[in-house]
């Protein structure tokens, strides 16, 4: 099977034995999300537009881990064939994966202005990685008869940083809430969670490392001054003023309710509705059952 994406990851932690399963868990976590919502901007999604990616975008380019190869650590990769009876998104003939891969290239070589989502996520590889120091390079190679080539490298880190930099805005007396991840103590940076799934940096000075190391794990509010994308809305980073738990959350008193599992009938008891058991029945005479059939064909209901 021939890869249609190939990573490389060179330095001397980047051989087989020495690359930590976090590492590599945020390689090909970044690199499947930079490649997922290019596709979405591609194929007409609105770059920092919140909630899921639609399925058909999410089933035409998810990476498949095809080889694993020393020389440093080679990654080979192969987007999955649409079944024959699948009806596929094509764009100039060419398949979204393709497509979506070649600019996720062209935006490391330099073309970060328009996918910010794409710079994004590069650069939070990068710093992930620690490019430049724990790894000297990343590179995303697209096979073919004339096989592009891109390299993360710290020249690639600044300058794909310097271009976030320019497009944010920052909020002083910002609050988040999330699942407080993957604290490094030595750099004072932590990783956050939101509900929305997007991961956000979190700088704190020694005075907050305690209270960082006690909420690992677990829902907190924190607020400080947070960094927005202006272009995508998406947040960037947080450095940290005051940081909760989610059960001493004042302003928030039924944000534990929000993590609690509950089932349909629970959920509409407890907001005093019935539960709705035909989804015909919120059909308006507005809509044709031609258009209900439709809604209801994509939703796969």
């Amino acid at each position: 099977m021939t890869p249609r994406l190939v990573l490389r990851l060179t330095g001397d932690n980047a051989r087989l034995g020495e690359v930590y399963a976090a590492d590599l868990a945020q390689l090909l976590d970044g690199v499947d999300r930079a490649v997922s919502r290019t596709a979405a901007q591609i194929a007409g999604r609105a770059p920092g537009k919140g909630g899921r990616l639609p399925q058909t975008i999410v089933g035409a380019t998810k990476l498949r881990l095809t080889a694993i190869r020393e020389g440093s650590l080679v990654l080979e990769f192969t987007p999955p064939d649409a079944p024959a009876d699948q009806e596929t998104l094509e764009l100039d003939d060419e398949q979204l994966a393709d497509s979506a891969i070649r600019t996720v290239i062209d935006v490391l070589e330099g073309s970060e202005t328009g996918f910010p989502e794409a710079a994004a996520v590069l650069s939070q590889l990068a710093e992930t990685l620690d490019i430049g120091k724990r790894y000297e390079t990343l590179s995303l190679t697209q096979p073919g008869d004339v096989p592009r080539v891109a390299v993360l490298d710290t020249s690639a880190r600044r300058r794909l940083s310097t271009a976030l930099e320019r497009r944010t805005s920052s909020d002083e007396g910002g609050t988040l809430v999330g699942l407080l991840y993957e604290a490094d103590f030595e750099k004072n940076t932590a990783r956050l969670r939101t509900p929305l799934g997007d991961s956000v940096t979190v700088r704190f000075d020694d005075g907050h490392a305690q209270s960082i190391k006690e909420a690992l794990r677990e829902q907190a509010e924190l607020k400080g001054s947070v960094t927005y994308n202006e272009a995508t809305a998406a947040i960037v980073s947080v450095e940290l003023a005051t940081i909760a738990s989610a059960v001493q959350l004042g302003l928030m008193p039924d944000v534990e309710n929000f993590w609690m599992a509950q089932s349909l009938e629970e959920l509409a008891e407890s907001q005093g509705i019935e539960a709705i058991d035909r989804i015909e029945s919120i059909q308006d005479d507005t809509v044709s059952d031609e258009e209900a059939e439709a809604f209801l064909s994509a939703l796969e209901l």
